[in-house]
This record gives structure tokens, C-alpha cells and sequence, in this order.
């Protein structure tokens, strides 16, 4: 995966958490991302789905519990909201991929 896509997905998800208020109608907004992101093969994306969802649970209880809900009958989603981390790690490390393009120097 290019770095701007990740770029362009970290933007997406902040414009989610942002857009969508924190209740069940939301839910399929966040497990429909939380699902094309998987498709990107990187390394990177392995973080960014940890942090997203972490952040989720954070600051969306309700869709998180929603998602946990779906994850009863979808494993995809089942197996995604398993995987957490420490809340401001979860920042940090969206914030860092975020930032990481403006820190690249190109050299030719």
C-alpha cells in the first residue's frame, strides 16, 4: 500500500468519527470501511486496523457494541473488534502515519 493511501484512509476514518454521531445507525458506515480497509496489503494497515478499531471502542461505544453485535454473525468483524491496543498508542500511531509523508525528504 502507498503511503497515501493510508493517508487517504486515516482521513476517511477521522472524517467517520467525526461525521457520524455514536449510535446503531452508524454501525454499517464503520463496519463497511472497517472492511475495505482490509483489503490493503501492508504492513502498516495491520496498525491502522488495531488503532481504528481501538478508537472506535473509545470514543464510539455504541457502534462498537454494535460492531460487537455483527461480529455474531460475521467473522470478519468478529475478529477485527478482538484486536485492541492502549487508546493513546492508537492515536499515536495514526498520527504518525499521518505525518510520516511530510518527514520523507526525495532526493534525486
Amino acid at each position: 500500500m502507498k503511503m497515501t493511501e493510508l493517508q487517504t484512509a486515516i482521513k476517511k476514518f477521522n472524517r467517520l468519527i467525526s461525521q457520524y454521531p455514536d449510535n446503531k445507525d452508524s454501525e454499517f458506515n464503520f463496519s463497511n470501511f472497517l472492511k475495505q480497509f482490509l483489503r490493503y496489503k501492508s504492513t502498516d494497515s495491520e496498525i491502522c486496523i488495531v488503532s481504528f478499531i481501538t478508537i472506535i471502542k473509545y470514543e464510539k461505544p455504541i457502534i462498537y457494541y454494535e460492531l460487537r453485535k455483527r461480529g455474531e454473525y460475521d467473522n470478519v468483524i468478529d475478529f477485527i473488534v478482538h484486536l485492541t491496543t492502549d487508546y493513546e498508542k492508537a492515536k499515536n500511531n495514526l498520527q504518525m502515519f499521518t505525518n510520516e509523508s511530510k518527514n520523507k525528504v526525495i532526493v534525486r
